[in-house]
């Protein structure tokens, strides 16, 4: 199988277009719709954090939608540009998670192993079995010995879209990587020296693939996402008996001004839309010639894109249940979306692709909640290992 062009007998461009319009309004009105006041207090807490992944995870679906499953780039314009900016959402996260929880609650190497990292493993090495077997017995395809105990170790050098078991699982070798190495360089006291040990290692790996990596492209887009997600626990962390004025003065700007609260977030809507359409190397010819390489330019677009974003989320006082739902089932989301309308799709076969698109969003919550329903008895059981 291989992506699908929606050629002119099936949709033209002026559908195409008009497509794109109903899947962009279907969007902004369950956005809107399930918007509800926020009472919390925190700067950054669970319910942004977790509609942050489902912004993340959103922007990554549309682009798969747009240029790997359909052959028209203009399809699902401009929700498809910004993938890159998701990718590093969820590294962002990740420190930041990673950092917070264990700045409250310090374990050993080995604990951090068993209570974290394994937590990643397990609904991937579920959705990866599942993939395997129904890539055997509903297409007759089959991989290699070799391929699938590097797979299961997470070892994904490739993003081949119709080639690999589920491309985008490079990733996964990726964000093992800050896994493993996080526990090993991380100091207490100090984690902003953890995040530059990170995003310099990070960096020289991207920068001269030196593990020979076929999806290296990839990787070297997003080598600092995942540290500045540390720096940001870090200047949140409110230690015992002491006031973090950084956190007292961004509460104080969120709950009391009133005019210059949303003067800041119209700023960063205004550099999304302008930086997003400009994320090319070639757009920005000084800062190319000063960073020496088009990709680390790439990223710092990237970069821009996502701080905006977490400006205007910390800042808002709504929340929208449609990108919580999408954040809490992001991970699974990641893990299935790919091969499901790679390999298995009938939205696209028999419906408009505006009524395809919607009907897979559905249907990746459903699954996603299918899968983490197979993913709780076991990690529970393993829990009872780790002990």
């Amino acid at each position: 199988m291989g992506p699908i062009t929606l050629t002119n007998d099936i949709v033209t461009f002026t559908s195409l277009q008009l497509s794109t319009f109903v899947v962009i309004a279907f969007a902004i009105l369950v956005l809107f719709t399930t918007l509800k006041d926020s009472n919390h207090t925190d700067v950054f807490p669970i319910p942004v954090t977790n509609e942050l992944k489902g912004l993340g995870i959103l922007t990554v679906v549309f682009a798969h939608f747009a240029y790997m499953k359909v052959t028209n780039s203009e399809f699902l314009f401009p929700l498809s540009i910004i993938a890159g900016v998701g990718v590093d959402l969820f590294l962002f996260m990740s420190g930041f998670g990673l950092t917070v929880g264990i700045l409250k609650k310090p374990m050993k190497v080995a604990d951090f192993y068993k209570k974290r990292v394994i937590k990643i493993f397990i609904p991937f090495w579920i959705a990866l079995i599942i993939m395997f077997i129904a890539d055997a017995v509903f297409m007759d395809k089959t991989y290699s010995i070799g391929y699938m105990i590097k797979s299961m170790l997470g070892f994904f050098p490739t993003a081949d879209g119709f080639g690999d078991v589920n491309s985008p699982f490079w990733y996964i070798t990726w964000m093992i990587m800050f896994y493993l190495l996080f526990p090993l360089v991380f100091f207490k006291n100090k984690p902003w020296l953890t995040a530059i040990i990170l995003a310099v290692i990070a960096t020289i790996i991207g920068t001269f693939n030196i593990f020979d990596l076929g999806s290296n492209w990839l990787h070297r887009l997003h080598t600092v996402a995942f540290s500045l997600g540390i720096i940001a626990a870090w200047l949140v962390q409110i230690k015992d008996g002491q006031e973090n004025k950084f956190v007292s003065y961004v509460k104080n700007f969120r709950d009391n001004s009133k005019d210059m609260k949303y003067i800041v977030m119209a700023i960063m809507f205004v550099i999304v839309f302008y930086v997003s359409q400009r994320t090319g190397a070639n757009s920005w010819p000084t800062l190319k010639d000063i960073l020496g390489q088009g990709f680390f330019v790439e990223q710092v677009m990237s970069i821009v894109i996502m701080l905006a974003f977490i400006v205007i989320f910390v800042l808002k006082k709504v929340e929208s249940k449609f990108l919580t739902i999408y954040g809490v089932y992001s991970y699974e989301v990641y893990l299935i979306h790919w091969p499901l309308m790679a390999k298995y799709d009938i939205f696209f076969v028999y419906l408009p692709a505006w009524a395809a698109v919607i009907a897979w969003l559905i249907a990746f919550i459903l699954v996603s909640m299918l899968l983490q329903r197979l993913v709780t008895p076991v990690s529970k059981f393993v829990d009872k290992l780790a002990k």
